[in-house]
Order: structure tokens, then C-alpha cells, then sequence
């Protein structure tokens, strides 16, 4: 593919588990460089990594990454992405290096274990037990692991997930850096608007499996300005799932430990 052409392209998605509508007639299509797709738990976000993965067969639509069809060249396509998943889990008493090792050698990559832990920051602890690594530590690892293969797009659910304020920053820092230093391409589901604005060039917000806007990510958030609110609470996750429930609010996250955004 070329540098000017979409790395996702989306019709007429469509998918259902068990008769409920998980994706409904989605149409996306995505440029290189950093783009997010926020909404709510349950919006649809993981269902349309897993499908664009080739994980899971949607119902109807089709989709290409990178160029490739999701359906008969799902192999290719996962050749040549990385994947950092929600909630990652590790051999918790492998060495951070010998996992990155291992890693490596699947994908046959030429890339360097010192290489993958300086690109993450984690340049210094090679040698401990995974096991003993931090929340945002942990992050890092599955950033790096992500791009182990030497990917051309990395697909990232919900990476500041579970980290606290000082984490979550970390972890965005890293990937603008890593956008600036190595070209990679970042496909981004998240619930937290107020993370994604400080990285992403383009963004979508999605809402019971359907995308509802889309755009550059400045002019998005200039359109919504005034709709953006941040309520200061003493239980911001009691508040958060109380206002998941409602199709009215676009976007829920934390934006600081008692506080909340909402859109």
C-alpha cells in the first residue's frame, strides 16, 4: 500500500452474537497515523478490533487493513499488525527479556530486546520477573510486545485502562513518541476522550455498534466544546456506570481520581 492510502476501510459492517446487534452498518475509513475510536462499554469497540484482526466473521460488510481483505487475508493482515489487548496477561515468572526474546523469534524479527524495552522505557529491567513489574510497567510490555513484529499498524484496546492519572500519561507520551520515532500507525479504542485528544490526528465516536461522528480530532472537539463537562465526584466508577446507561452521553471516562468527563 501506499503512504496515502487507508490502512482500515469499512462497509456496511454488521455484526450479531446471540441476536443482539453488536455492529450496525459501520463505515470507517482510517489514514495513516494515529486514530481513535471512542464510546462507552459495550459501544462496539472490541467487536470491530476483533473483526478487522480477523478473530471474528462479521454477518455482513466488508473491510481491508492495510490493503488486505479481513476475509481471505486475515494471515497476511495479522503478519504485518501488532496488538496490545485489554488487560494483557504474561508468563508471570519469565524474565522481561527472555519473554521479549521469545516474542521476537516467533515474528522472526530482527528487532533487539534492548531495542523494544529502550523504545518503552523500560531499559533497566530486563532482567526482573514480569511478575514483579508495576501496572504502567506492564502497560510498556504489552506496548512492546506490540511492536515486536515490526508492524506497519498497532491496535491498541483501551492501553490506559486500569492505570491511574500518572500511568495513563506515561503511556500516552510513550506512543506519541513512538508515532514520531518509528511511523507506525495507532488504531485506538477507548472510552476517555480526554486521553485520546492529547495523540490522535483523527478520531470516531461509536454508540451501540454504530459510528456517529467522525472527523479530525481538533475540529470534533471544537464542535463539542461546550458540551464537555467535568463533574467532580467522591465515586467517580459508581458515577461512570450510572451514566453508561444512558444513549444520551457520547463519552465517559475519568479525568483525574474524583473526577469525571462527560460528552
Amino acid at each position: 500500500m501506499t503512504a496515502s492510502e487507508d490502512i482500515v476501510s469499512v462497509s456496511g459492517l454488521v455484526k450479531h452474537f446471540n441476536g443482539v446487534q453488536a455492529l450496525a452498518d459501520i463505515h470507517l475509513e482510517v489514514a495513516p497515523g494515529v486514530f481513535g475510536l471512542i464510546g462507552p462499554n459495550g459501544a462496539g469497540k472490541t467487536t470491530l478490533l476483533r473483526v478487522l484482526l480477523g478473530l471474528i466473521r462479521p454477518d455482513k460488510g466488508q473491510a481491508k487493513v492495510l490493503g488486505l481483505d479481513i476475509s481471505s487475508q486475515s494471515l497476511q493482515i495479522r503478519q504485518r499488525v501488532g496488538v496490545l489487548h485489554e488487560k494483557p496477561t504474561y508468563p508471570p515468572f519469565m524474565r522481561v527479556d527472555d519473554y521479549l526474546k521469545m516474542v521476537t523469534e516467533l515474528y522472526g524479527s530482527t528487532k533487539t530486546t534492548q531495542k523494544l524495552l529502550d523504545l518503552v522505557g523500560l531499559s533497566d529491567v530486563g532482567g526482573r520477573q514480569i511478575r514483579t513489574l508495576s501496572a504502567g510497567m506492564n502497560q510498556r510490555l504489552g506496548i512492546a510486545q506490540s511492536l515486536a513484529g515490526d508492524p506497519e499498524l498497532v491496535f491498541m484496546d483501551e492501553p490506559t485502562s486500569n492505570l491511574d492519572v500518572t500511568g495513563r500519561d506515561e503511556i500516552i507520551k510513550i506512543l506519541v513518541e513512538l508515532y514520531h520515532e518509528t511511523g507506525v500507525s495507532f488504531f485506538i479504542s477507548s472510552h476517555n476522550l480526554s486521553q485520546l485528544e492529547k495523540l490522535c490526528h483523527n478520531i470516531a465516536f461509536i454508540d451501540a455498534g454504530r459510528v456517529i461522528e467522525k472527523g479530525p480530532t481538533g475540529e470534533i472537539i471544537d464542535k463539542h466544546t461546550s458540551g464537555l463537562y467535568n463533574v467532580v465526584c467522591s465515586n467517580p466508577k459508581s458515577l461512570i456506570r450510572a451514566f453508561e446507561s444512558d444513549p444520551g452521553i457520547l463519552v465517559v471516562g475519568t479525568s483525574g481520581i474524583d473526577a469525571v468527563t462527560l460528552c
